[in-house]
Protein backbone atom coordinates (compact mmCIF):
# COMPACT_ATOMS: atom_id res chain seq x y z
CA UNK A 1 0.00 0.00 0.00
CA UNK A 2 1.45 3.50 -1.12
CA UNK A 3 1.24 6.59 0.84
CA UNK A 4 -2.31 7.35 2.96
CA UNK A 5 -3.48 10.65 4.47
CA UNK A 6 -5.47 10.73 7.16
CA UNK A 7 -9.16 13.33 7.64
CA UNK A 8 -11.54 13.38 9.78
CA UNK A 9 -15.19 13.18 8.98
CA UNK A 10 -17.96 13.95 11.50
CA UNK A 11 -21.30 11.23 11.22
CA UNK A 12 -24.84 11.60 12.73
CA UNK A 13 -25.49 8.89 15.30
CA UNK A 14 -28.99 8.01 15.59
CA UNK A 15 -29.67 5.29 18.91
CA UNK A 16 -30.93 2.09 17.72
CA UNK A 17 -30.39 0.16 20.67
CA UNK A 18 -33.77 -1.37 21.88
CA UNK A 19 -33.45 0.34 25.16
CA UNK A 20 -33.12 4.34 24.16
CA UNK A 21 -33.41 5.65 27.41
CA UNK A 22 -31.04 3.31 29.40
CA UNK A 23 -28.66 4.11 26.15
CA UNK A 24 -28.84 7.45 26.51
CA UNK A 25 -28.44 7.59 30.31
CA UNK A 26 -24.98 5.77 29.70
CA UNK A 27 -23.57 7.85 26.81
CA UNK A 28 -24.17 11.14 29.14
CA UNK A 29 -22.45 9.71 32.39
CA UNK A 30 -19.64 8.43 30.13
CA UNK A 31 -19.71 12.04 28.65
CA UNK A 32 -19.62 13.39 32.22
CA UNK A 33 -16.99 11.43 33.32
CA UNK A 34 -14.44 12.10 30.57
CA UNK A 35 -13.78 15.46 30.57
CA UNK A 36 -13.47 15.04 34.53
CA UNK A 37 -11.31 12.32 34.11
CA UNK A 38 -8.93 14.10 31.35
CA UNK A 39 -8.46 16.95 33.66
CA UNK A 40 -7.86 14.19 36.27
CA UNK A 41 -4.94 12.72 34.11
CA UNK A 42 -3.62 16.41 33.03
CA UNK A 43 -3.16 17.51 36.74
CA UNK A 44 -2.06 14.18 37.79
CA UNK A 45 0.68 14.02 34.81
CA UNK A 46 1.52 17.53 36.56
CA UNK A 47 1.79 16.21 40.37
CA UNK A 48 4.18 13.21 38.83
CA UNK A 49 6.44 15.67 37.34
CA UNK A 50 6.56 18.02 39.94
CA UNK A 51 7.16 15.31 42.47
CA UNK A 52 10.44 14.23 40.47
CA UNK A 53 11.75 17.48 40.18
CA UNK A 54 11.43 18.36 44.19
CA UNK A 55 13.16 14.78 44.08
CA UNK A 56 16.48 16.34 41.76
CA UNK A 57 16.38 19.92 44.18
CA UNK A 58 16.42 17.74 47.53
CA UNK A 59 19.17 15.97 45.88
CA UNK A 60 20.43 18.64 44.44
CA UNK A 61 21.01 16.54 40.75
CA UNK A 62 21.17 17.81 37.37
CA UNK A 63 19.08 15.93 35.05
CA UNK A 64 20.68 17.24 31.98
CA UNK A 65 24.40 15.86 33.18
CA UNK A 66 23.88 12.66 35.87
CA UNK A 67 21.23 10.27 33.50
CA UNK A 68 22.45 7.30 36.07
CA UNK A 69 20.59 9.23 38.93
CA UNK A 70 17.54 10.49 36.92
CA UNK A 71 17.23 6.47 36.12
CA UNK A 72 17.26 5.69 39.73
CA UNK A 73 14.64 8.27 40.60
CA UNK A 74 12.40 6.87 37.61
CA UNK A 75 12.96 3.41 39.26
CA UNK A 76 12.47 4.31 42.74
CA UNK A 77 9.14 6.07 41.04
CA UNK A 78 7.64 2.93 39.71
CA UNK A 79 8.88 1.30 42.87
CA UNK A 80 7.01 3.38 45.15
CA UNK A 81 3.68 3.64 42.39
CA UNK A 82 3.78 0.66 40.71
CA UNK A 83 3.87 1.76 37.62
CA UNK A 84 5.56 4.28 35.05
CA UNK A 85 4.37 7.83 35.26
CA UNK A 86 2.45 8.03 31.74
CA UNK A 87 0.36 4.93 33.37
CA UNK A 88 0.05 6.22 36.87
CA UNK A 89 -3.06 8.73 36.11
CA UNK A 90 -4.67 5.56 34.17
CA UNK A 91 -4.98 3.47 37.09
CA UNK A 92 -5.84 6.66 38.87
CA UNK A 93 -9.33 7.35 36.84
CA UNK A 94 -9.84 3.64 36.47
CA UNK A 95 -10.49 4.02 40.74
CA UNK A 96 -12.02 7.65 40.88
CA UNK A 97 -14.34 6.99 37.44
CA UNK A 98 -14.91 3.36 37.88
CA UNK A 99 -17.75 3.27 35.10
CA UNK A 100 -15.58 4.89 32.28
CA UNK A 101 -15.17 1.47 29.98
CA UNK A 102 -11.51 0.45 29.85
CA UNK A 103 -12.26 1.12 26.00
CA UNK A 104 -12.17 4.77 26.90
CA UNK A 105 -9.74 5.50 29.74
CA UNK A 106 -6.92 3.66 27.92
CA UNK A 107 -7.15 5.82 24.87
CA UNK A 108 -7.80 9.05 26.45
CA UNK A 109 -4.95 8.67 28.91
CA UNK A 110 -3.28 8.06 25.74
CA UNK A 111 -4.66 11.45 24.31
CA UNK A 112 -4.02 13.70 27.13
CA UNK A 113 -0.60 12.64 28.32
CA UNK A 114 0.14 13.20 24.16
CA UNK A 115 -0.95 16.65 24.79
CA UNK A 116 0.70 17.32 27.98
CA UNK A 117 4.16 16.31 27.15
CA UNK A 118 3.68 18.57 23.59
CA UNK A 119 2.71 21.86 26.11
CA UNK A 120 5.16 20.97 28.76
CA UNK A 121 7.89 23.28 27.14
CA UNK A 122 5.44 26.14 26.83
CA UNK A 123 4.20 25.92 30.90
CA UNK A 124 8.10 25.50 32.10
CA UNK A 125 8.61 28.65 30.62
CA UNK A 126 5.62 30.20 31.85
CA UNK A 127 3.86 30.86 28.45
CA UNK A 128 0.88 29.01 29.37
CA UNK A 129 -0.94 26.94 31.65
CA UNK A 130 -1.94 23.85 32.05
CA UNK A 131 -4.96 22.80 29.40
CA UNK A 132 -8.44 22.67 31.20
CA UNK A 133 -10.64 20.28 29.54
CA UNK A 134 -14.64 21.12 29.41
CA UNK A 135 -18.28 19.43 29.33
CA UNK A 136 -19.18 17.89 25.74
CA UNK A 137 -15.46 17.33 24.59
CA UNK A 138 -15.41 14.08 22.57
CA UNK A 139 -15.04 10.89 24.12
CA UNK A 140 -11.85 8.93 23.41
CA UNK A 141 -12.29 5.37 22.39
CA UNK A 142 -10.63 2.58 21.50
CA UNK A 143 -10.24 1.40 17.40
CA UNK A 144 -11.37 -2.01 18.40
CA UNK A 145 -14.66 -0.59 20.18
CA UNK A 146 -15.78 0.65 16.96
CA UNK A 147 -17.70 -1.72 13.85
CA UNK A 148 -19.45 -1.08 11.02
CA UNK A 149 -22.71 -2.54 9.62
CA UNK A 150 -24.81 -2.96 6.63
CA UNK A 151 -28.48 -4.45 5.67
CA UNK A 152 -30.11 -5.54 3.28
CA UNK A 153 -31.16 -1.73 2.56
CA UNK A 154 -28.15 -0.35 2.50
CA UNK A 155 -28.39 1.21 5.70
CA UNK A 156 -25.14 1.44 7.85
CA UNK A 157 -25.12 0.65 11.54
CA UNK A 158 -22.43 1.45 14.32
CA UNK A 159 -21.89 -0.55 17.28
CA UNK A 160 -19.84 1.01 20.12
CA UNK A 161 -18.42 -1.80 22.38
CA UNK A 162 -17.73 -0.80 26.03
CA UNK A 163 -17.07 -3.90 27.69
CA UNK A 164 -17.39 -8.16 27.38
CA UNK A 165 -21.11 -7.96 27.61
CA UNK A 166 -22.05 -4.30 27.15
CA UNK A 167 -22.77 -2.33 23.78
CA UNK A 168 -24.52 0.63 22.07
CA UNK A 169 -25.98 -0.14 18.85
CA UNK A 170 -26.40 3.22 16.36
CA UNK A 171 -27.91 3.81 12.89
CA UNK A 172 -25.36 6.30 11.01
CA UNK A 173 -27.80 9.36 9.78
CA UNK A 174 -26.80 11.33 6.41
CA UNK A 175 -28.74 13.38 5.27
CA UNK A 176 -27.78 15.30 2.25
CA UNK A 177 -24.01 13.62 2.17
CA UNK A 178 -22.59 16.20 0.20
CA UNK A 179 -19.27 15.08 1.68
CA UNK A 180 -20.04 11.49 0.12
CA UNK A 181 -19.40 9.86 3.44
CA UNK A 182 -21.96 6.84 2.75
CA UNK A 183 -19.30 5.92 -0.13
CA UNK A 184 -16.49 6.22 2.47
CA UNK A 185 -18.18 3.93 4.71
CA UNK A 186 -18.95 1.78 2.69
CA UNK A 187 -15.18 1.02 2.02
CA UNK A 188 -14.43 0.72 5.04
CA UNK A 189 -16.88 -2.15 5.34
CA UNK A 190 -15.52 -3.85 2.13
CA UNK A 191 -11.83 -2.90 3.87
CA UNK A 192 -10.64 -1.21 0.98
CA UNK A 193 -9.40 2.00 3.48
CA UNK A 194 -8.82 1.92 7.15
CA UNK A 195 -9.81 4.31 10.14
CA UNK A 196 -7.84 5.23 13.63
CA UNK A 197 -9.08 5.39 16.82
CA UNK A 198 -12.41 7.52 16.59
CA UNK A 199 -14.00 9.62 18.94
CA UNK A 200 -17.92 10.25 20.08
CA UNK A 201 -19.17 13.77 20.99
CA UNK A 202 -22.46 14.63 22.30
CA UNK A 203 -23.27 18.52 21.50
CA UNK A 204 -26.68 19.77 21.93
CA UNK A 205 -28.67 16.04 22.52
CA UNK A 206 -27.09 15.26 19.36
CA UNK A 207 -24.29 12.53 19.24
CA UNK A 208 -21.48 12.64 16.19
CA UNK A 209 -18.86 9.97 16.06
CA UNK A 210 -15.55 11.77 14.64
CA UNK A 211 -14.11 9.44 12.85
CA UNK A 212 -10.38 9.58 11.25
CA UNK A 213 -10.56 7.69 8.23
CA UNK A 214 -6.69 6.63 6.09
CA UNK A 215 -7.42 6.86 2.64
CA UNK A 216 -4.94 6.57 -0.28
CA UNK A 217 -2.85 9.39 -1.50
CA UNK A 218 -3.41 10.38 -5.12
CA UNK A 219 -0.08 11.34 -6.90
CA UNK A 220 -0.21 13.90 -8.92
CA UNK A 221 2.24 14.59 -11.70
CA UNK A 222 3.67 17.40 -10.12
CA UNK A 223 7.17 18.83 -10.05
CA UNK A 224 8.91 18.55 -6.62
CA UNK A 225 11.21 21.44 -7.29
CA UNK A 226 8.70 24.14 -7.70
CA UNK A 227 7.25 25.63 -4.23
CA UNK A 228 4.18 27.21 -3.52
CA UNK A 229 5.02 29.68 -0.72
CA UNK A 230 1.67 30.70 1.07
CA UNK A 231 1.84 34.19 3.32
CA UNK A 232 -0.92 34.27 5.79
CA UNK A 233 -1.08 37.46 6.41
CA UNK A 234 -3.71 39.91 8.46
CA UNK A 235 -5.01 42.44 5.72
CA UNK A 236 -5.27 39.22 3.37
CA UNK A 237 -5.70 35.93 4.50
CA UNK A 238 -3.67 33.93 2.21
CA UNK A 239 -1.21 35.28 -1.03
CA UNK A 240 0.64 32.81 -2.81
CA UNK A 241 3.88 32.79 -5.25
CA UNK A 242 5.89 30.53 -6.63
CA UNK A 243 9.36 29.70 -6.17
CA UNK A 244 9.94 29.64 -10.15
CA UNK A 245 7.94 31.73 -12.66
CA UNK A 246 5.87 34.58 -11.93
CA UNK A 247 2.43 33.39 -11.02
CA UNK A 248 0.58 34.94 -7.56
CA UNK A 249 -3.02 35.31 -6.29
CA UNK A 250 -4.26 36.65 -3.61
CA UNK A 251 -7.30 34.69 -1.72
CA UNK A 252 -10.13 36.14 0.28
CA UNK A 253 -10.79 39.57 2.23
CA UNK A 254 -9.71 40.49 5.65
CA UNK A 255 -12.73 42.76 5.71
CA UNK A 256 -15.52 40.16 4.24
CA UNK A 257 -14.56 37.96 7.00
CA UNK A 258 -14.38 40.02 9.72
CA UNK A 259 -17.60 41.87 9.08
CA UNK A 260 -19.44 38.82 9.02
CA UNK A 261 -18.02 37.90 12.29
CA UNK A 262 -18.67 40.51 13.94
CA UNK A 263 -22.14 40.84 13.30
CA UNK A 264 -22.65 37.82 14.74
CA UNK A 265 -20.56 38.35 18.35
CA UNK A 266 -22.27 41.92 18.48
CA UNK A 267 -25.83 39.36 18.34
CA UNK A 268 -24.07 37.27 20.85
CA UNK A 269 -23.38 40.37 23.46
CA UNK A 270 -26.56 41.60 23.23
CA UNK A 271 -28.59 38.15 23.48
CA UNK A 272 -25.88 38.04 26.52
CA UNK A 273 -27.10 41.49 27.85
CA UNK A 274 -30.56 40.41 28.04
CA UNK A 275 -30.07 36.93 29.53
CA UNK A 276 -28.46 38.65 32.59
CA UNK A 277 -31.98 40.62 33.15
CA UNK A 278 -34.07 37.60 32.32
CA UNK A 279 -34.99 36.08 35.61
CA UNK A 280 -36.11 32.18 34.51
CA UNK A 281 -38.46 30.43 32.68
CA UNK A 282 -38.79 29.96 29.11
CA UNK A 283 -38.10 33.35 27.85
CA UNK A 284 -34.44 32.79 29.31
CA UNK A 285 -34.38 29.34 28.01
CA UNK A 286 -35.13 30.72 24.83
CA UNK A 287 -32.37 33.34 24.52
CA UNK A 288 -29.58 30.52 25.36
CA UNK A 289 -30.64 28.34 22.89
CA UNK A 290 -30.30 31.25 20.39
CA UNK A 291 -27.03 32.24 22.17
CA UNK A 292 -26.01 28.61 21.17
CA UNK A 293 -27.13 28.35 18.28
CA UNK A 294 -25.61 32.10 17.02
CA UNK A 295 -22.17 30.66 18.50
CA UNK A 296 -22.19 27.28 16.54
CA UNK A 297 -23.04 29.35 13.46
CA UNK A 298 -19.67 31.14 13.80
CA UNK A 299 -17.63 28.17 14.21
CA UNK A 300 -19.09 26.81 11.05
CA UNK A 301 -18.60 30.29 9.17
CA UNK A 302 -14.76 30.29 10.00
CA UNK A 303 -14.68 26.66 9.06
CA UNK A 304 -16.19 26.95 6.11
CA UNK A 305 -13.91 30.19 4.95
CA UNK A 306 -10.99 28.08 6.25
CA UNK A 307 -12.13 25.50 3.93
CA UNK A 308 -12.81 27.99 0.80
CA UNK A 309 -8.98 29.25 1.11
CA UNK A 310 -7.77 25.82 1.68
CA UNK A 311 -9.04 24.13 -1.54
CA UNK A 312 -8.02 27.61 -3.48
CA UNK A 313 -4.19 27.03 -2.52
CA UNK A 314 -4.40 23.77 -3.30
CA UNK A 315 -6.17 23.97 -6.65
CA UNK A 316 -3.27 26.94 -7.43
CA UNK A 317 -0.36 24.24 -6.65
CA UNK A 318 -2.04 21.70 -9.06
CA UNK A 319 -2.52 23.97 -11.56
CA UNK A 320 0.91 25.79 -11.79
CA UNK A 321 2.61 22.61 -11.29
CA UNK A 322 3.61 22.73 -7.56
CA UNK A 323 4.79 19.34 -5.82
CA UNK A 324 6.06 21.04 -2.63
CA UNK A 325 3.64 24.26 -0.82
CA UNK A 326 6.07 25.91 2.15
CA UNK A 327 4.05 27.29 5.03
CA UNK A 328 5.57 29.33 7.78
CA UNK A 329 5.62 27.64 11.53
CA UNK A 330 3.11 30.04 13.09
CA UNK A 331 2.83 27.89 16.54
CA UNK A 332 3.35 29.95 19.34
CA UNK A 333 3.99 33.37 17.33
CA UNK A 334 1.39 36.10 16.37
CA UNK A 335 1.57 37.41 19.61
CA UNK A 336 2.08 41.13 18.08
CA UNK A 337 -0.52 43.73 19.52
CA UNK A 338 -1.24 45.06 16.43
CA UNK A 339 -2.23 41.11 14.96
CA UNK A 340 -4.02 40.36 18.50
CA UNK A 341 -7.31 41.48 17.22
CA UNK A 342 -7.30 39.31 14.00
CA UNK A 343 -5.78 36.23 15.58
CA UNK A 344 -8.92 36.37 18.28
CA UNK A 345 -10.81 35.91 15.43
CA UNK A 346 -9.28 33.85 12.81
CA UNK A 347 -7.99 30.40 13.06
CA UNK A 348 -4.78 30.01 11.64
CA UNK A 349 -3.96 26.82 12.87
CA UNK A 350 -7.23 25.01 11.73
CA UNK A 351 -6.20 26.73 7.86
CA UNK A 352 -3.35 25.06 8.07
CA UNK A 353 -4.72 22.12 8.96
CA UNK A 354 -6.99 21.84 6.11
CA UNK A 355 -4.40 23.31 3.57
CA UNK A 356 -2.25 20.57 4.88
CA UNK A 357 -4.90 17.16 4.89
CA UNK A 358 -6.13 18.71 1.04
CA UNK A 359 -2.79 18.54 -0.16
CA UNK A 360 -1.40 15.63 1.19
CA UNK A 361 -4.46 13.65 -0.85
CA UNK A 362 -3.46 14.50 -4.32
CA UNK A 363 0.59 13.55 -3.27
CA UNK A 364 1.15 17.62 -2.41
CA UNK A 365 4.33 17.70 0.00
CA UNK A 366 3.86 20.31 2.85
CA UNK A 367 6.87 21.56 4.42
CA UNK A 368 7.43 24.38 7.24
CA UNK A 369 9.45 27.16 7.46
CA UNK A 370 11.16 29.32 9.89
CA UNK A 371 9.61 32.24 9.82
CA UNK A 372 11.79 34.65 11.35
CA UNK A 373 12.15 37.66 8.89
CA UNK A 374 10.21 36.58 6.30
CA UNK A 375 8.26 40.15 5.97
CA UNK A 376 11.41 42.62 6.72
CA UNK A 377 13.61 40.52 4.07
CA UNK A 378 13.95 41.39 -0.01
CA UNK A 379 13.28 38.62 -2.13
CA UNK A 380 15.20 39.98 -4.88
CA UNK A 381 18.96 40.63 -3.35
CA UNK A 382 18.20 39.01 0.11
CA UNK A 383 18.96 42.54 2.19
CA UNK A 384 17.27 42.49 5.71
CA UNK A 385 16.82 46.42 7.34
CA UNK A 386 13.99 46.62 9.98
CA UNK A 387 11.05 49.05 7.95
CA UNK A 388 11.32 47.84 4.99
CA UNK A 389 7.89 46.65 4.84
CA UNK A 390 6.34 50.11 5.10
CA UNK A 391 2.99 49.23 5.67
CA UNK A 392 0.29 46.04 5.26
CA UNK A 393 0.93 46.54 1.33
CA UNK A 394 4.14 47.76 0.36
CA UNK A 395 7.54 46.25 0.47
CA UNK A 396 11.04 49.12 -0.48
CA UNK A 397 14.20 47.71 -0.15
CA UNK A 398 16.70 50.17 1.09
CA UNK A 399 19.67 48.32 -0.58
CA UNK A 400 18.42 47.41 -3.94
CA UNK A 401 15.30 49.62 -4.30
CA UNK A 402 12.98 46.33 -5.12
CA UNK A 403 9.52 47.25 -4.90
CA UNK A 404 6.60 45.32 -4.03
CA UNK A 405 3.65 44.20 -2.67
CA UNK A 406 4.58 43.26 0.77
CA UNK A 407 2.55 39.80 1.24
CA UNK A 408 4.03 38.84 -2.17
CA UNK A 409 7.53 39.44 -0.57
CA UNK A 410 6.31 37.06 2.15
CA UNK A 411 5.48 34.76 0.00
CA UNK A 412 8.29 34.37 -2.71
CA UNK A 413 10.33 34.44 0.51
CA UNK A 414 8.56 31.59 1.71
CA UNK A 415 8.47 29.49 -1.22
CA UNK A 416 12.06 30.21 -1.59
CA UNK A 417 13.45 29.49 1.86
CA UNK A 418 15.78 26.85 3.08
CA UNK A 419 15.25 26.59 7.03
CA UNK A 420 13.09 24.17 6.78
CA UNK A 421 11.50 23.07 10.80
CA UNK A 422 9.58 20.57 12.37
CA UNK A 423 8.66 21.89 15.09
CA UNK A 424 8.81 25.89 16.56
CA UNK A 425 12.17 25.06 18.93
CA UNK A 426 14.11 25.10 15.83
CA UNK A 427 12.93 28.44 15.13
CA UNK A 428 15.29 31.46 15.39
CA UNK A 429 12.05 33.89 16.19
CA UNK A 430 11.23 31.74 18.85
CA UNK A 431 15.06 31.19 20.24
CA UNK A 432 15.23 34.47 20.30
CA UNK A 433 12.21 35.79 21.87
CA UNK A 434 12.76 32.81 24.71
CA UNK A 435 16.57 34.52 24.91
CA UNK A 436 15.22 38.35 25.42
CA UNK A 437 12.71 36.72 28.65
CA UNK A 438 15.30 34.99 30.63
Amino acid sequence: MGKVHTRTIKLKLIVSTEDKNVAWKRIRQISNDAWRAANWIASGQLFNDQLVRRIYARRKINPREDSEAVEQIEKEFEAFFGTKRQATTEWDIKEAFPDLPPYVTNPLNHVVVASYKKEKPDMLSGNRSLRTYKRGMPIQTAKAAINFSKNETGQHFVKWTLGRKEFIDFEIYYGQDRANNRLTIDRIINGQIDYSAPMIQLKDKNLFLLLPVKEPEIAADLDPDIALGVDLGVATPAYMALSKGPARRAVGDKEDFLKVRLQMQSRKRRLQRSIKSAHGGKGRQKKLKALNQIGEKERQFARTYNHYISREIVNFAIRHNAGTIKLEMLEGFGQEEQQAFVLRNWSYFELQTFIEYKAKKVGIKILKIDPYRTSQTCSSCGHFEEGQRKDQSTFECKNCGEKLHADYNAALNIARSKKIVTKKEQCEYYLNRNQNTI
